[in-house]
């Protein structure tokens, strides 16, 4: 999601009404978060996509750390956003994206040693593996972002399968973990995609960590998101070489509380449903993530367990993953 990562609220008595069993916040790691360097801040205020807090929230690490309420934090480059069609061409794109990249590589730096740098990249440029080897190499990245729906990834066209697949094999010789945006919008997106993703991109490699962004979606909880993430509980089922990685689901931006970007709050049915699909899936395969700033890990957590109405052990389980 675009504009919904634009979002933030104080972190206000959210933390306050966490069980006394639950980790402190300061000791959990928020394993989807997004910083923006001020000229990535621009681009998004350039198309008229506007900020409710002051542009340090989004790109100052310290403020960030203190806005989401622990310093163990994933950051994630968004780095792929340009030449996204909604902020038009832009020239000497390769540059910026090397330049966003540096900007978040250089946040990790000065954030503390909890802190981990994600390199973000448009599989589908010719610049794209030349991008995430330089990123191993000279920044030390720890990971890898990729956004199908900002990049409009269709693993159902051939041409992109090839584009994707020495993005995941070199990952995998580097052992360095994967963080996928899954879902490109498309209206036929689903199982199929799943079906590629395990069999002609995954099966054939060793063994990767790969965590699927917001259950497999763009954030939020309906039919969509249960047809996806039983897609995998398929896959991971009767397929042995795809169930070799680690495969994790990140629950950020999944249990909205409020609407975000034309994604609809969940309804109390809805979350009773969540709650279901995330105990068939198994905590074990479930990472925490606030996808800051929609929200900070105090109000997260809390709906987590207020809203989705999980255990204090099923939420000890999912953030010790």
């Amino acid at each position: 999601m675009i504009r919904s990562i634009l979002l933030i609220s104080a972190l206000g008595a959210a933390s306050a009404c966490l069980a006394q069993t639950l980790p402190a916040t300061d000791k959990v790691t928020d394993r989807h978060v997004h910083l923006m360097s001020p000229r990535m801040i621009k681009l998004f205020k350039d198309v008229s996509i506007p900020f409710s807090r002051p542009d340090a929230d989004y790109s100052d690490i310290s403020v960030l750390q203190e806005r989401l309420g622990t310093k163990r934090i994933h950051l994630l480059s968004m780095a792929y956003l340009y030449g996204h069609p909604e902020f038009g061409k832009v020239e000497n794109e390769a540059d910026l994206v090397r330049a966003e990249n540096d900007y978040v590589a250089a946040a990790r730096k000065t954030a503390g040693k909890h802190t981990r740098f994600y390199c973000g990249v448009n599989p589908l440029r010719d610049y794209a593996l030349e991008e995430v080897k330089r990123c191993s190499e000279r920044l030390k990245a720890d990971g890898i972002k990729l956004h199908f729906n900002a990049s409009q990834v269709y693993l159902t066209v051939p041409e992109h399968v090839a584009r994707v697949r020495p993005i995941f094999e070199f990952a995998a010789s580097e052992k360095l973990p994967i963080v996928l945006h899954f879902d490109n919008t498309h209206r036929r997106f689903g199982e199929p995609d799943v079906k590629i993703l395990a069999s002609q991109i995954l099966a054939p490699l060793k063994p990767i960590r790969l965590q699927i962004a917001h259950f497999g979606t763009s954030g939020g909880f309906n039919s969509r998101t249960r047809a996806v993430i039983e897609g995998f509980i398929a896959e991971l089922e009767k397929n042995r070489d795809f169930a070799k990685h680690r495969i994790y689901f990140d629950i950020s931006a999944v249990a909205l509380d409020k609407d975000s970007e034309g994604v609809p709050k969940l309804t109390d049915e809805q979350f009773s449903e969540l709650a279901a699909l995330i105990r068939r899936l198994g905590t074990h395969r479930i990472v925490f993530g606030t996808d800051y700033p929609l929200y900070s890990v105090p109000q997260y957590l809390n709906i987590l367990k207020s809203r989705v109405r999980l255990t204090d052990k099923e939420i000890r389980k999912i953030l010790s993953n």
